[in-house]
């Protein structure tokens, strides 16, 4: 008897754990957020508040999940929540042009059904970012993203070298830095990103570009053997190859160097770097009050540039940027499943226009929003983080954003299979390989080839 009353009580003992461990874990069950390690104090904060008005606004009735934020690097989100999409974030961060490989084979992440949330996004945001957040999955085209931070390369410059005039053409810079005995810029890598600034170039007159790059999201709709891009990269190889008769100083443009950007600004150098809004800190601690801020700056084609093409010499280019978005994702829940009307709540809540605006003044990240430039007060101060954010707008009437979010070979394809190399070696004219247009035009048609298929033509 004693024994049937042990082995009951053991056995009341493990119901009570069970079911302790069950509703400690429903208790704990939340929602997860992924965003820049920058943000994740204010938007933790943010949505503290939001769920304290819901229970305000619900009778006294409490949100039902717990609402936890989490910084994650918006470069490896993506990876990260592929890896294990079970345990990844409810809503997490990523670059625009990360959607191909999310929403590939049957999409990882919930497309947006929340029709007022599909309004605002369309309401609020620039055209430019209205394409590149939609996919297609089994045959039909959905909005995956939620628009709520946006960036571009922009110019960080030594004023006590250069002046406002200076900086509006890289002529203007090149001038000062032969005479100085200096490099005019440095470029932070050369990559297909932060050396892009002349395959993204437009022509000022008619904003003609000289490359197309998967145009309506289609492989075979690239190009970059037009007049208009060869006289554009002769330009840009004389710029890259100026140096002085020892070769000892570039007087264009360079990549960084062993010392890196920081050093060659501050010992002044180089005058300038191209560079995106994650650089600024630095660039503010490597000049301090000297540090300035303007758009990329334009050039003009020479007739030395235009031989053997039908452009005119005189022809002014302004140089080019990808105008990206960070855009909010969400992950894909059961069908039926409440969590997935919540995440879209919160969605609302995080790209609204009065978010970013906050978001910005508390954590300098660049509105989306398409009126930011006109109607955020933040913008309009005169600071430096206020001119950041006009110039890198500024820079979105010249840009483009990334077209690679319509499938996840384009990404690789256009970084990664040899492309930026051979595009710096155009422009450096690497071992005299490209010393005649010919060679150029042939170099610039390999390019196509990979942008277009992956591999080098045979």
């Amino acid at each position: 008897m004693k024994r049937r009353t042990f082995w009951s009580f053991c056995r009341l003992i493990f119901t009570i754990t069970l079911c302790f461990a069950f509703f400690s874990c429903k208790k704990e069950a939340g929602i997860v957020i992924w965003v820049g390690a920058e943000s994740k104090n204010f938007y933790q904060t943010k949505l503290d508040e939001w769920v304290e008005s819901y229970k305000s606004a619900n009778g006294g009735k409490a949100f039902p999940y717990k609402v936890s934020v989490e910084s994650v690097d918006t470069g490896s989100a993506a990876g990260k929540f592929l890896d294990d999409t079970a345990a990844g974030a409810d809503i997490f961060t990523v670059a625009h042009d990360n959607l191909g490989k999310l929403i590939a084979g049957s999409s990882a992440i919930a497309p947006i059904t929340n029709d007022k949330l599909l309004k605002q996004i369309q309401d609020d945001n620039p055209s430019i970012f209205l394409d590149v957040i939609k996919g297609t999955v089994g045959g039909k085209e959905y909005t995956f993203g939620v628009p709520y931070i946006a960036q571009a390369l922009v110019l960080y410059y030594n004023t006590s070298l250069l002046t406002d005039e200076d900086v509006k053409t890289w002529e203007g810079i090149w001038a000062k830095a032969k005479k100085l005995g200096k490099q005019s810029v440095t470029i932070n890598g050369d990559d297909g990103y932060n050396n892009s600034f002349i395959v993204l170039s437009s022509r000022e007159s008619d904003g003609q570009r000289i490359a197309d790059i998967y145009v309506d999201k289609q492989f075979e709709k690239c190009n970059f053997n037009s007049d208009l891009a060869v006289a554009t990269m002769r330009w840009g190889q004389r710029f890259f190859t100026d140096a002085s008769s020892d070769g000892k100083i570039n007087y264009g443009a360079k990549k960084v160097g062993d010392s890196g950007w920081e050093i060659e600004l501050s010992n002044e150098a180089s005058l300038s770097l191209i560079g995106g809004a994650w650089n600024f800190n630095a660039a503010k601690a490597a000049l301090g009050s000297k540090l300035g801020i303007a758009a990329l700056p334009t050039f003009t084609l020479t007739a030395v540039d235009v031989t053997g093409t039908n452009i005119a010499a005189g022809t002014k280019m302004k140089s080019g940027t990808f105008a990206d978005t960070k855009m909010f994702v969400m992950k894909k829940h059961k069908q039926g499943d409440k969590k997935a009307e919540y995440l879209e709540q919160i969605l609302m809540y995080l790209s609204s226009k009065e978010m970013q605006e906050k978001a910005f003044a508390e954590c300098s990240n660049l509105p989306s929003y398409k009126n930011a430039r006109t109607e955020f007060a933040a913008i309009q101060a005169d600071t430096l983080e206020g001119k950041l954010a006009k110039i890198q707008l500024i820079m979105f009437d010249s840009g483009r954003a990334q077209p690679f979010g319509a499938n996840s070979k384009m990404n690789n394809w256009y970084y990664s299979q040899g492309a930026p190399a051979i595009v710096m070696d155009i422009l450096t004219n690497a071992n005299n390989t490209y010393a005649t247009t010919d060679q150029i035009k042939a170099g610039m048609a390999v390019i196509e080839t990979i942008w277009k298929t992956g591999k080098r033509p045979d």
